[in-house]
């Protein structure tokens, strides 16, 4: 079993996710208003979808979408995926 930890501390079982994207959104940082890129697990209804990690570029966001799949093929059982923010 593959479980992976959610920004929140939550942990998914990997064999429930059904899709990442990546979303962008605005947020506030020391007082000032940014657009991030969030990525995001979608699970089946009724669970909501859960954030993994916040971004501050779609680049570096593919990127770690990238890692990400790269761990749930190897023999990891727990995955965590690094967030800025």
């Amino acid at each position: 079993m593959k479980l992976i930890k959610t920004r929140s501390g939550r942990y998914i079982n990997a064999h429930h996710a059904i899709a990442f994207s990546i979303e962008e959104s605005v947020i506030e940082v020391e007082g000032k208003r940014r657009r991030v890129y969030n990525l995001v697990v979608y699970l089946p209804q009724p669970l909501l979808p859960a954030i993994l990690g916040i971004y501050p570029t779609e680049e570096e966001a593919h990127q770690y979408l990238e890692v990400l799949v790269r761990a749930l093929c190897g023999e990891e059982s727990i995955i965590h995926v690094e967030s800025h923010f």
